[in-house]
This record gives structure tokens, sequence and C-alpha cells, in this order.
């Protein structure tokens, strides 16, 4: 290969054409996930949500059961009401979902592609 055929980096083609072209490849690519929506949990929130999680996962516990436990922690609603069973639930239900749409894979979509020549 003659020093002709080189870039300025010394770098050239093997092969080919005679004539050095260069493709440039201009894309346009849409990332979305679920979990890049605002609106996380305080760290209170985080908590709570972790103390009814757990036993009911794993300990099979019924509502009831976990919202006297955490009135007997000292805990309550993140707006400062006392713990039912109906708010232990929401608490539970809404954390589920939450941590679905966080696990959930993202998507990616190539909108425009255009391949052209220096």
């Amino acid at each position: 290969m003659g020093t002709d055929r080189l870039d300025r980096n010394g770098v050239g083609w093997l092969g080919g054409n005679s004539e050095i072209v260069v493709p440039i490849v201009k894309y346009v690519v849409n990332i979305s996930h679920k979990g890049l929506l605002f609106g996380s949990y305080s760290d209170y929130q985080k908590e709570l949500s972790d103390k009814v999680l757990d036993p009911r996962d794993r300990g099979k516990l019924i509502y009831k059961e976990i919202a006297e436990f955490l009135i007997l922690e000292g805990y309550r609603s993140p707006r400062g009401f006392n713990l039912g069973a109906e708010s232990v639930f929401s608490i539970y239900k809404k954390r589920k979902l939450r941590d679905a749409r966080m696990n959930d894979s993202m998507r990616v979509e190539i909108v425009r592609l255009e391949v052209g020549t220096t």
C-alpha cells in the first residue's frame, strides 16, 4: 500500500476501490424505560414498604396482622394516619407495581438511519 492511500493517522484501506470512501452513519435512537418516571419513594416510604413486603411475602401474614405489628413498632402511614389493613394492602400493592416497573426492560428503537459518504 502506498503512502498516498494512508489517512493522516497512517491508517488506510486494503483492497477494494482505488478511491477511499469512508461511510458516515447517522442515526436517532429512542430509549425508553418505565423506571425513568419521576416519583421515587421517600426514605420513610421505602422503609415502611420493606416492613410490609417481608412479612407478607415470606411469612404470609394477613394485612391486618401486619398493620397491628407496624402500629406496635410505632409506624404510621406516610401522611401520618393510623395504619389499617386497607392501608397496608395499598402500600403492598403499590410497591409491587413499582418494583415491576423498575425491573422492566428498556425499549430501544432506531427511528432514523442515514448512511452516506464523506
